[in-house]
């Protein structure tokens, strides 16, 4: 099953990823897939990431200006499979993205089908708690996308595993270093929900299923996840973002149980 079809694509979407590492790679992975059927395929960030390694697939440009960002956009749309555009190169490496206001106007590009985001930062950790401010959900945003890695499930609330994990024990009421469990993981997912636009659809992805036993550990956390999060959360994706195929399973409301993809 492809991402398109697991996520329930509309013809034109602004796609923002939030939550645990592996977001940069579902961005790309969207990009890569999307573009093998459609054109007009933007990626970016409203935080930072890390500078891709180069490939013909795609091509990056860097600007303080949306001006000359929707004029570069425009003029190489048809040249490459998608683009990249953000800010600025920091030098720790990591390229500094766009303010969310900028979204509407790259977004009216008439030539722009889809624009994915990286709307939060996690340092890699498997779960994330956000201060405030955070996660930067443009409001334009469609579909959101909260991610975990089902790694986290049973780890200590330390920052190994929790990114900003003092804020998490905050969140939770717990001491750091207590067993995760599946309804903390729910409660901080809901929390980086918070301020998502009204309109937005939510389906999380719960990442690295190809764990040992991460795929039994995966669907008893999407089912935690439908139960407790919000009734508007009608499937949670389980899947692996660096391995093909990306999408495992879809664990659907509708059916109260897990629904097994093609691999």
């Amino acid at each position: 099953m492809t991402l398109e079809e697991a996520f329930s694509l509309r013809e034109r979407e602004v796609i923002g990823l939030i939550g645990g590492g592996g977001k940069t790679t579902l961005m790309f992975a969207f990009g890569k897939e999307l573009s093998l059927r459609r054109k007009g395929i933007l990626l970016t960030t409203t935080t930072k990431i890390w500078d891709p390694e180069p490939s013909d697939e795609f091509s990056i440009f860097l600007s303080s200006r949306l001006a000359r960002i929707k004029e570069w956009v425009k003029e190489n749309l048809n040249r490459y499979r998608y683009l990249l555009v953000a800010r600025d190169k920091l030098d720790n490496g990591k390229l500094q993205g766009i303010p969310p206001h900028w979204i509407p106007d790259l977004f009216s590009i008439p030539a722009v089908s889809y624009i994915i985001i990286e709307a939060d930062g996690a340092a890699g950790r498997p779960l994330k708690a956000p201060r405030e401010g955070e996660p930067v959900i443009p409001r334009e945003t469609t579909l959101l996308v909260p991610i975990v890695g089902i790694d986290a499930l049973g780890k200590p609330l330390h920052e190994d595993y929790v990114f900003r994990s003092q804020i998490a024990a905050e969140i939770l009421k717990e001491k750091e270093g207590v067993e995760i469990k599946e309804a903390m993981i729910g409660r901080l997912l809901a929390v980086s929900m918070q301020n998502k636009p009204r309109e937005a659809r939510v389906i999380p992805f719960i990442n690295k299923i190809d764990l040992p036993c991460g795929l039994e550990k995966g669907r008893s956390l999407a089912r935690n996840l439908l139960e407790s999060i919000s009734p508007e959360i009608e499937r949670v994706i389980l899947g692996q973002a660096q391995e093909e195929p990306i999408v495992r399973e879809i664990v659907a409301r509708e059916f109260s149980k897990h629904s097994e993809t093609d691999l």
